[in-house]
């Protein structure tokens, strides 16, 4: 039997979680966002000399690292003793940074940290240019900076772009090609997933791909994203984005939260995105395959995220059997 190729669009965390859900016979690639402008990724950069943002390439080595003292080191993070300036810095944005110095290719320092971590996927930069997320809302109002794209308390997003514009590495637009499966998603709907996609070459080189396109929706809304998106919403956005036809499936959850998930949802000004049976009749009518069921985990401990809001995760052991499903 042919080994399946299934290439992931996304950040650090999803694109990390879907990995993992995958059949461990996949031939797995990452493509990650790499506009992050979090504090420790934001001195990174400027470490690096206005290099790509590393922090979620980063997370995805660590995360699919076999070597698990690299996986520890990749994300260690300094407590500031001593200099103050690296409180909270990962010593793996540092060696990012100091081989992009050496080589000045990104996508070439992502590999040798990959191959130290003897890292079980191929994690690709979606491009190896320096570029800043800017937003247009629908007041008229431009926003630069992935930060300031999700800062709380403005008007809705009406779009997304990136200045300088940047092309897709190569290898990506090949990944895409060759693939079987892609997947968008999970994550943060317009600082990962759209910055993920606006790269030149990306939404032709889906529109032209034969691959199964598949969109996980994300389980809650986001502060400063998408607090007036229900799951219509991000299904209809992204698919005006990337243009009608090019995604096929989309996996929606319609597990209910407990009370206690909804109040801590709601103390981070969020609130959980459970599918109802008229936006999948609503989304089937856009012509997509719609698989709805429980995806989320069960209430657990909240994580520590670093400078970052812990919504509801989906559950790695349920999305393993869809994916098993559908890679069948």
């Amino acid at each position: 039997m042919k080994q399946k190729r299934v290439v992931v669009f996304g950040g650090g965390g999803g694109a990390s979680m879907v990995l993992h859900a995958l059949p461990e016979t996949a031939h797995k690639t990452a493509v990650i966002a790499v506009t992050d402008t979090g504090r420790s990724t934001g001195v990174a950069r400027l470490v690096g000399g206005n290099m790509p943002a590393p922090g979620d390439v980063r997370s995805t080595i660590a995360s699919m690292a076999r070597d698990p003292q690299m996986a520890q080191l990749l994300q260690h993070r300094f407590d500031g003793a001593g200099i103050r300036e690296l409180e909270g810095m990962a010593l793996g944005n540092l060696m990012l940074a100091a081989l992009y110095r050496e080589s000045g290719n990104f996508a070439e320092a992502v590999t040798v940290v990959a191959d130290m971590a003897d890292c079980a996927a191929t994690v690709l930069p979606v491009s190896q240019d320096s570029s800043q997320l800017c937003a247009r809302l629908i007041d008229g109002t431009d926003v630069v900076g992935e930060l300031a794209v999700r800062t709380p308390h403005k008007a809705p997003i009406a779009y997304c772009r990136l200045e300088p514009q940047v092309r897709a590495l190569p290898d990506v637009l090949k990944a895409i090609h060759d693939a079987d499966v892609i997947v968008i998603g999970p994550g943060s709907f317009y600082t990962t997933l759209h910055a993920v996609l606006l790269p030149e070459g990306i939404r032709s080189a889906l529109a032209a791909s034969e691959a199964l396109v598949v969109y996980v929706a994300n389980t809650t809304t986001q502060s400063g994203q998408t607090e007036h998106l229900d799951c219509v919403g991000h299904v209809s956005h992204l698919v005006h984005m990337l243009g009608t036809g090019v995604v096929d499936t989309v996996l929606l959850n319609n597990a209910v939260p407990s009370d206690a998930q909804r109040e801590r949802l709601a103390a981070d000004g969020l609130q959980a995105l459970t599918a109802s049976a008229t936006e999948v009749a609503t989304i089937e009518q856009m012509g997509l395959r719609v698989i709805v069921q429980p995806l989320t985990e069960t209430a657990g401990a909240d994580r520590q995220l670093w400078n970052k809001q812990d919504t509801l995760r989906h559950d790695p052991a349920l999305l393993r059997e869809v994916f098993a499903q559908l890679l069948s």
